[in-house]
Formats: structure tokens, C-alpha cells, sequence
């Protein structure tokens, strides 16, 4: 989805995150993941984005995943630049079986089994338990004291699988320029916004004039 989306302006406004980065420590791209406040899992298979009809990676340092992780605080662990730099490859191998399973529910078919394989490991190797808080609050938490990008593989992973279990109302946005997920408020929404309906249709209208 562009960064001028109008879906409700739910990105960090639904669950009150911060949208800039703290002074000590400034954002090394800034307003890049102002589009976040999907399930989690979505958000994570979202670091890439087309533009036009190229796929753009936008994990391209340690950084940006730092800077991705803060603004999804509450829900992730912040990773450090270092640590993530060090792990990249293995991020974005991890995201491709996320993006796997997701398109896969999306599709309305089976889960790839070496997705599920992954996301199934990655669960293991971290295990989260909902704790109830005071006032009925429920939280996921993780046991021990796992290394934050562990932890978040495992988060991601989760958001997954639930999103699977539940069979979310999960969609895949083919417009130009976007080629991101979203959760639907129903079942034949196709666009994740009207600006991305509009593109879609000048461009199969363009390509129609064309043959």
C-alpha cells in the first residue's frame, strides 16, 4: 500500500505506537513504516513493496529491521542494528516462508509443508504463553529470556499460524505499487485501499488499450 493510503489511517493510530523515532536515537529511515498496524505476520511478509511492478527489498540493512521492530513496540522485541545485520540473509529467508504461508491462505490453498516446517520451528525454539494481567488483560509472553531476534522470529511465526487456524480474512493487494497484505473487513474486499483500486484499474485498462 502507497504511504498516502486512506484505509483508515489504522497504522500506529490502532494501537498507539510511536510514529517517530526517540532523540538519541533517530529512525535511519524515516517515515518508511508508517503503513504498519497489520497482524503482525503481515507486517513482517510486508518489507518488501513493489514499485510499479518491481519488487522492492526494504530489509537492506540491520537498521531498517531496528527501525521496523520499534515501531511495532508492544508487539515485537526491538532488535539491534548489529545483531540484525549479522542475521540478515536469515531474516529474509524466514519472511519468504511467511510470505508462503500467508499467500497460501490468501489462496485458499494448503500450506507449503517447508513453511510450515519453518514456522513450526521457529515456534519451538521460543515458547509463548498468553499470561493474564490485572483488569483482564491477556499478554504473550515469552519464556526465559530468548535473543530479541528469536523472539521475534517466534512472534511472527505465531501471528502466522493463528492467522492459518482462524482462517483470517486475509488479503494479498495485486495493485501496482503496492503488492502487500491486509486483513478485510470482508470476504470480496480486493483492494487494501481505493487508491490502489484506482491504479489497478487504470492499469488493466492501459494494458486493454495496448492489445
Amino acid at each position: 500500500m502507497s504511504p498516502g493510503r486512506s484505509r483508515g489511517q489504522t497504522s500506529d493510530r490502532r494501537r498507539g505506537l510511536p510514529t517517530g523515532a526517540t532523540p538519541d536515537r533517530p529512525d535511519p529511515v524515516p517515515h518508511l513504516w508508517e503503513w504498519l498496524g497489520e497482524p503482525l505476520a503481515a507486517d513482517f511478509a510486508n518489507t518488501t513493496k513493489r514499485r510499479a511492478s518491481v519488487e522492492v527489498e526494504l530489509l537492506l540493512r540491520g537498521e531498517d529491521l531496528e527501525a521496523w521492530t520499534r515501531h511495532e513496540r508492544g508487539r515485537a522485541p526491538e532488535v539491534r542494528a548489529e545483531a540484525a545485520g549479522a542475521r540478515l540473509e536469515e531474516v529474509r529467508a524466514f519472511r519468504a516462508d511467511v510470505r508462503a504461508a500467508l499467500h497460501a491462505l490468501v489462496d485458499g490453498e494448503p500450506v507449503p509443508r517447508a513453511a510450515a516446517e519453518a514456522l513450526n520451528a521457529r515456534v519451538r525454539a521460543v515458547p509463548l504463553v498468553t499470561e493474564l494481567r490485572a483488569g483482564g488483560a491477556t499478554e504473550l509472553c515469552a519464556l526465559g529470556v530468548p535473543d530479541p531476534l528469536d523472539e521475534l522470529f517466534a512472534r511472527v511465526a505465531h501471528s502466522a499460524i493463528e492467522l492459518v487456524r482462524t482462517s483470517s480474512l486475509l488479503g494479498f493487494c495485486d495493485a501496482p505499487s503496492c503488492g502487500q497484505f491486509f486483513a478485510r473487513e470482508r470476504a470480496n474486499k480486493r483492494w487494501c485501499s481505493e487508491a490502489c483500486g484506482t491504479r489497478a484499474r487504470v492499469a488493466r485498462h492501459a494494458g486493454h488499450r495496448r492489445a
